[in-house]
């Protein structure tokens, strides 16, 4: 095996860039998809040993370790084929137990790759439900990994090792709520914003897909007097967008609109200070301008009085805008059938009584119960649908509000579609994190938030004059809000349900819009923004990319996707509907 510090020049500032971690054989080894079995089916031990290939791409190449392992039922020790096998299968005994000397044997590499191991291994026994064993590996993860550690892959370890536990913990709803009601960071809550402004001034991102946005709708309101731009993007929205479309629009041939922006935030302080500073600057590029200010969650508008809330009126070209926040929506309130779980027998005992009490494979059926009967994805529907079985006890009242939340996105989409918007443009992170099963959830985050990690740690590092404290906050307030969202909540409470562009176009399409290509000239817009700002080339490598048809662009970080943006406007026979 090469063994190439995983901290140094080559993996260090690549830790996870191309992460892909290819474990198909594991997840056939792992007895938790549940899926695979019925719920009252408990995990079988696997007898025979899978293969586990783990890829890490670096600038030189890319390296593979393969590894043989099992793991019983009956025990925590495992074995393998391989002389690399302590780096990866941990024992309660000897050199993979809890003390700390083990640590200090590895070498950073084999600290790495131990690390990627142990997450996955973890992640495997909470969604069988396996608690003892879950704690286990904590245990092991904690001794290699901390928020504040100098390697990215720790700290990345460190977050997801949080929401794992956290996971781990909502098996016991009441010991979760008690000890975690009121969020792991409620005291930094007023540190979020400057946190949020770290990632927009270091990554590209958010400035891609506000010059991306900015440009279509120039483009779609060539020749238009009057014009409505509805800002969606809620916390993610940011004067600096609309004063950059200011500035185009006063450069455009028979000079500017009459422009009007409503901004949908639940911020009255945000909202009041981003009207100031679009007035001033308004003022400033001499346009006639009119803000308007919805104070409210993208969630909580009313879908029938979308017109009404917006303020649309006839005579003005519509744009729309939502950066990062339509994934919202997908979150459905399934709290009716949440509470009513316990573990049998147990309804005089305290949560950790039931700890107590319940075996590892009492847990897992808990668990199983638990991803059972929570969302599932309707393949044919924008509507997200509950498979809990105690949805059928509930009034009908109760189940046709459940019915409207759960088609909320739907409802939204047709809603936007009746204000005929001569364009929509939606941004998303390009991944999959609304996938039915726990483990798909988990192995999609951990690939997607260990590159995020990676250029993050590479821009903050090269900003010297910058503190270190401002990535670590970021990291930890901010995307490791993020990985929590995605790894360790269900039901409402999971907001963070992003998806790939291919699923937010059948969903589109379903709610009557057709895509507008974006334009070639908008993409050179956008990687010249990349070369103007030093992110073109060299240590960075980040890269503008189009869909397969040409229509929609990626912004990739080595080039994995880790954003899209598309527009959209109402298909041709829905327009006069």
């Amino acid at each position: 095996m090469n063994s190439r510090p995983w901290h140094g020049a080559c993996l260090h500032c690549n830790i996870c860039r191309h992460t892909k971690i290819q474990a198909q054989q594991w997840r056939a080894r792992s007895p938790s998809y549940p899926e695979q079995r019925s719920i009252d089916q408990k995990p079988r031990p696997s007898k025979a040993s899978s293969l586990v290939r783990i890829s890490i791409a670096h600038q030189a190449g890319v390296w593979t370790l393969d590894m043989d392992m099992f793991v019983q039922e009956d025990t925590l020790s495992s074995a393998t084929s391989s002389p690399a096998s302590s780096l990866y299968t941990p024992s309660p005994h000897g050199h993979g137990g809890l003390g700390s000397s083990w640590v200090q044997e590895l070498s950073h590499d084999q600290q790495g790759l131990r690390l990627i191991n142990l997450l996955y291994q973890c992640a495997a026994e909470v969604a069988a439900g396996a608690f003892d064993r879950a704690n286990f590996y904590l245990e092991q993860i904690t001794q290699l990994a901390s928020l504040d550690a100098p390697h990215t892959l720790q700290r990345l370890a460190a977050v997801f090792a949080d929401a794992l536990a956290r996971k781990l913990l909502n098996l016991v709803p009441g010991l979760s709520r008690a000890l975690l009601s009121t969020g792991g960071n409620s005291g930094e809550a007023h540190l979020v914003p400057a946190a949020r402004r770290h990632l927009f001034d270091v990554l590209p991102f958010m400035k891609l897909a506000y010059l991306t946005t900015n440009h279509a709708i120039l483009e779609a309101m060539e020749g238009e007097r009057f014009v409505h731009v509805v800002d969606l993007s809620g916390p993610a929205a940011n004067p600096v967008q609309w004063i950059a479309l200011f500035h185009a629009f006063r450069g455009r041939r028979g000079g500017p609109p009459h422009l009007r922006v409503t901004a949908v935030h639940d911020g009255r302080e945000f909202l009041a200070n981003m009207a100031a500073v679009l007035a001033k600057e308004a003022e400033a590029f001499d346009i006639p301008f009119q803000f308007s200010a919805v104070e409210a969650k993208l969630e909580e508008l009313d879908t029938d009085a979308l017109r009404h809330v917006l303020r649309v009126r006839s005579g003005e070209a519509l744009a729309v805008s939502v950066v990062g926040q339509l994934h919202r929506l997908l979150a459905v309130d399934d709290a009716g059938g949440r509470n009513s779980r316990h573990v049998p027998g147990s309804s005089c005992l305290t949560p950790v009584q039931i700890i107590a009490r319940s075996s590892p494979s009492s847990f897992g059926e808990l668990l199983d119960r638990e991803l059972n009967t929570r969302l599932q994805l309707s393949p044919d529907s924008s509507a997200v649908l509950s498979m809990s079985p105690q949805s059928s006890s509930l009034s009908p009242a109760h189940q046709q509000q459940q019915q409207r939340e759960k088609a909320k996105l739907g409802s939204f989409l047709r809603a936007v579609r009746a204000l005929s918007p001569t364009l929509m443009v939606v941004a998303e992170p390009e991944a999959n994190h609304n996938a039915a099963t726990f483990l798909e959830r988990f192995e999609e985050a951990l690939n997607y938030y260990a590159s995020l990690f990676d250029c993050l740690e590479r821009a903050s590092a090269a900003q010297a004059h910058r503190c270190a404290g401002e990535r670590a906050r970021a990291e930890r307030l901010v995307l490791g809000e993020e990985i929590r969202g995605v790894v360790a909540r269900e039901g409402a409470e999971r907001k963070e349900r992003h998806e790939r562009l291919a699923q937010w176009a059948r969903r589109m399409e379903a709610a009557g819009m057709e895509r507008v290509g974006l334009s070639y000239a908008g993409m050179m817009e956008a990687r010249k923004l990349l070369q103007s700002c030093g992110w073109g080339g060299g240590d960075y490598a980040y890269q503008v990319a189009h869909d397969a048809g040409g229509e929609a662009f990626f912004f990739c970080w080595h080039r994995k996707p880790l954003y899209s943006v598309s527009a959209w406007r109402p298909a041709a026979a829905c327009r006069h509907t």
